[in-house]
């Protein structure tokens, strides 16, 4: 649970979604695997230490005609069709329970509680839930205490008046204002290093995804051809998978080097996949 709220948003109705998509899927598939099926049904029983298959169809008893052991494929069709159409009950069942749930689930909403408190009321209401905006206000309020400067080191200011460190993290810090994601520079992180010492460490941003509450860090490597700098990155990757944070998870990479710069689309594409 975060600093900020006790109660993260509710991600269990757009999952309940993507399932109920996936199911309705799988059901128009084996309908339609159901409607091409060989007619009748697979019988199997053993005579000796053998087992032996018939096809039970309506010219048929109820025994049904043996099936040679060359026809296989005819078995397996046979087969497929008995266990598709045991499978459709249950994943039809599956659906219509999770829809009739959704329905009732989607009146419910901890958030329109405080929301429909008249505005004089609210400021004595501490809501253990925030509009995502609020919680942007909020988790961009909470102080800390950047990296600080040399003296004569290169000035590159953001959109909103920051001061970072290169271009490319003007340009990322940028991308990230446009999209409203809320975001820190050089907010320190205390990690074990190696022996459990803890030490600070700086990443470049900091992020966080209003949707999830997740927090994001985000490290630019803009130096990838210069082999001391290739070193400490390493280094500080393998603190970053000390502290479980760890690439396609929270941790969000991007790099560089002489001759093939930081690419604008890329970036956008890992906030779109990572912070909306």
């Amino acid at each position: 649970m975060n600093q900020i709220e006790n109660l993260s948003p509710d991600q269990f109705l757009p999952e309940m979604q993507s399932r109920a998509e996936t199911l309705l899927a799988v059901i128009i598939e084996k309908r339609k695997s159901l409607a091409n099926a060989p007619v009748g049904r697979l019988r199997v029983a053993m005579h000796g230490k053998q087992w032996h298959c018939y096809h039970v169809s309506p010219s048929s008893d109820s025994n049904g005609v043996y099936i040679p052991k060359d026809k296989i494929r005819f078995i397996k069709r046979l087969a497929q069709k008995d266990y598709d159409g045991a499978l459709l009950k249950e994943l039809e069942r599956q659906l219509s329970l999770i829809e009739k749930f959704m329905q009732e689930y989607a009146k419910c909403d901890a958030l329109k509680v405080f929301e429909r408190l008249h505005k004089n009321r609210r400021q004595f209401v501490l809501p253990v839930q925030f509009s995502d905006e609020q919680y942007a206000v909020r988790w961009l309020a909470l102080p800390y205490k950047g990296k600080s400067f040399r003296e004569g080191e290169p000035e590159f200011l953001t959109s909103r008046g920051e001061r970072v460190r290169s271009k490319s993290e003007m340009i990322i810090a940028d991308i990230l204002a446009k999209n409203n994601i809320p975001y820190k520079y050089e907010l320190s992180q205390q990690m074990k290093a190696a022996g459990g010492k803890l030490i600070p460490v700086y990443p470049d941003f900091t992020c966080v995804n209003l949707r999830t509450r997740q927090e994001f860090l985000w490290e630019h490597l803009g130096r990838m051809d210069d082999s001391d700098y290739s070193m400490k990155t390493v280094m500080k990757l393998r603190t970053y998978s000390k502290n479980d944070f760890i690439p396609g998870k929270n941790l969000i990479l991007t790099m560089e080097c002489d001759g093939i710069p930081l690419d604008r689309k890329e970036v956008e594409t890992l906030v779109k996949t990572f912070l909306r």
